[in-house]
């Protein structure tokens, strides 16, 4: 008899009042349900807090865990220090799943042991705004893309002990230097052509620092390159 996995879902929190039930609703909503919720609270000053603990209350696979605001980096890597699922995934407090995005990621966990990680397809589409933000202008709407971030990603736990964690260094780019430490590394992974993740467009999406993120890219790009040369 195969033993279902049990996935970690980390989700970070901070300020997401207006989306989070929605966002937690669409992890308790998967058709696959051997799964453990960790909210990361990093020092919300809203009422996610109270939100995330009506959840905990009512769901007996829900726990929240508060911290400091230390950034989205330091609340993943909380969130998967607490974890217990030999597979992790991650989802954004603003984002919301499609309700067989983790049944259709086990599955290929489950048929192909030596994938370490997968991710799969976004749409983005908008919220409270007519018009996309300027930093999202040349990206597409409502079209299915791979989405390299957190929110398409289920992870086989002991890889983070291979790779390491998230770097807190990045505050904000820190899951595309994860992803190209891993490509670096040569971890097999898959890509997936399913739709998994519908992310959301909104006037509070961090993706606006969009002059920080580009230094922070050039940091993780030198880095990557110091990587490889240190292999020759």
């Amino acid at each position: 008899m195969t033993i279902a996995p049990m996935v970690s879902v980390i989700m970070p929190v901070f300020n997401g009042e207006a989306y989070l039930a929605e966002a937690i609703q669409s992890v308790l909503g998967q058709t696959w349900q051997n799964l453990e919720l960790i909210l990361v609270n990093d020092g919300s000053t809203d009422s996610s807090l109270g939100i995330a603990q009506g959840f905990r209350s009512a769901t007996g696979n829900v726990q929240c865990i508060s911290q400091e605001n230390t950034g989205v980096s330091a609340a993943r890597n909380r969130g998967i220090a607490a974890s217990r699922g030999g597979l992790v995934a991650f989802l954004d407090q603003d984002d919301r799943w499609e309700p067989q995005a983790l049944e259709i990621q086990v599955g290929v966990h489950q048929q192909q042991p030596e994938i370490l990680y997968t991710l799969g397809q976004q749409v983005c589409f908008l919220d409270d705004m007519e018009e996309p933000p300027a930093w999202f202008r040349l990206q597409q709407l409502d079209v299915p893309h791979t989405g390299y971030l957190p929110g398409t990603l289920v992870v086989k736990h002991q890889l983070f002990e291979q790779i390491g964690v998230f770097d807190t260094q990045y505050p904000i780019s820190s899951d595309a230097d994860w992803f190209a430490r891993a490509r670096d590394a040569k971890v097999p992974v898959k890509i997936l052509p399913h739709t998994l993740l519908q992310r959301r467009i909104h006037p509070g999406n961090q993706s606006r620092h969009s002059q920080q993120i580009q230094g922070e890219l050039t940091q993780l790009l030198l880095a990557s390159i110091r990587r490889k040369r240190d292999k020759q």
